[in-house]
């Protein structure tokens, strides 16, 4: 912590303890909301509690806005229904939305009703899956009548736009509110006065419906470029709109989502210190569970080849890097696999491509892994037989760990299943059970026991 925050964080903090309530308004103000966050990491429970009962209501929901909703959620509990309603009234309807959907319902309730007509609008985006488009939009947008002209539609601006989450767009919809086009600010400043909406209005106006998951309206971000991104429903009826900035937190949460389950880990919403230990362990214990039982497989197949590792003891010490190479390969093709179908960069009609390119790299790999192989296995004696039998095992895990990765997460796709929950986990466990295989019949095969 540098010399300037410290003295930052010690000014803030007398002047919470003096009640210098001016002062601390004009120190907060001259700071960004994200700089203000750092300060009350440093502060105890009462003193953010004590500046957020003093700051102006449009402040204190910049700075709420860019916490944690968890710890949106304890400020707000401690600050009681008045306090609160009053910032929640000037934060924008989706983020008062996510955070009072944090609240138990007897406190929902209560918030919402004291929140007047701001609480319809809350109440109306809860009503959307969470993880929905419905769920991340905004009802604070500015629509304009496709029959209007511009100077109306400047003027109309003008008076709208304080309240609207963003200007960029200008989304144009007909008598029944069905969404028609979309104007941008630009285009409107530079329009003559008196042309009409229809005139210079771009009628190829893309959408999502309200229900669309929030990865699709990703992926639409993605390809587009947009700033924003209008929200219909089965009408076609304009009903929200869904910003860059809402893009960017989901992105990270569902980023955090297939990492989890990458590590088969049942995906938590939560910051880890956030999350009750009862959480994390439901979250770990399923496939912690599944992956110790399919486990046994190993063992048994260990026992079946017994025989053969008494009579030749040398095998035993090159089991641990036979499967941990051919877990680690699959591994590697299994997430380039699955990132590849998450963000469309491999299709279901990709499978023979993917799988040949992956065959290819496995050649390569277990290759030259065969060749480190072989002369390490040459310092353990007994001959050429057990370089070679682990060399050729090395070659072969590779190649099937390979095809085994990229073949997982395809076929969890086709299923219908999350190729993330599905296949991470057990290709460590699959490539266990079949290299151990290969490896005992490779050295049946060489040994002729």
């Amino acid at each position: 912590m540098n010399v300037k925050f410290t003295a930052l964080v010690d000014r803030i903090r007398t002047l919470i303890l003096s009640k210098s309530d001016q002062e601390l308004i004009d120190v907060i103000d001259g700071l960004h909301p994200a700089d203000v966050v750092d300060v009350l990491e440093s502060l105890t429970d009462s003193e953010i509690e004590a500046l957020f009962s003093v700051i102006p209501d449009d402040t204190a929901a910049a700075i709420l806005g860019e916490l944690d909703l968890d710890d949106q959620a304890d400020i707000v509990e401690a600050l009681g229904v008045r306090r609160s309603s009053q910032i929640l009234k000037e934060m924008d309807s989706d983020d008062a939305a996510d955070l009072i959907g944090e609240l138990p319902k007897e406190d929902r309730d209560e918030l919402l009703n004291a929140m007047n007509s701001e609480g319809e609008d809350v109440r109306e985006l809860l009503q959307y899956e969470e993880d929905s488009s419905g769920g991340i939009m905004t009802t604070e947008f500015v629509s304009i009548k496709s029959d209007w002209t511009v100077g109306q539609t400047l003027a109309h601006l003008r008076h709208v736009a304080p309240e609207a989450e963003t200007v960029y767009y200008l989304y144009v919809v007909d008598a029944d509110d069905r969404l028609v086009g979309v104007v941008s600010l630009r285009e409107l400043v530079v329009a003559d006065l008196h042309a009409g909406i229809e005139q210079i209005m771009n009628r190829n106006v893309r959408s999502v419906h309200v229900d669309a998951d929030q990865e699709e309206v990703v992926q639409v971000f993605k390809k587009y470029r947009y700033l924003a991104l209008p929200v219909v429903d089965d009408d076609g009826v304009l009903t929200g709109l869904i910003t860059a900035d809402d893009i960017l937190d989901v992105a990270e949460e569902e980023a955090t989502e297939d990492i989890q389950k990458l590590a088969g880990i049942v995906p938590v919403d939560k910051p880890y210190f956030s999350t009750r230990l009862s959480e994390l362990f439901k979250s770990r214990i399923v496939w912690l569970m599944v992956m110790f039982l399919a486990q046994s497989v190993t063992g048994a197949i260990l026992e079946r080849f017994s025989e053969t590792m008494r009579s030749v003891i040398e095998l035993t010490f090159f089991i641990p890097l036979l499967i941990d190479s051919g877990g680690n390969a699959g591994s590697q093709a299994a997430t380039t696999v699955i990132r590849g179908l998450a963000v469309r960069d491999i299709r279901l009609k990709d499978l023979s491509k993917v799988l040949w390119r992956e065959l290819a790299l496995g050649l390569a790999l277990g290759g030259a892994m065969a060749g480190v192989a072989f002369i390490r296995a040459t310092f353990v004696g007994g001959g050429f037989a057990i370089p070679i039998i682990v060399s050729i095992s090395v070659l072969v895990i590779i190649i099937m760990a390979t095809a085994v990765g990229a073949l997982l997460p395809v076929c969890a796709t086709v299923l219908k299943m999350d190729p993330a929950t599905m296949s991470a986990p057990l290709i460590t466990t699959i490539m266990d059970a079949l290299g151990l295989t290969m490896y005992f019949f490779i050295a049946r095969a060489v040994l002729q026991v």
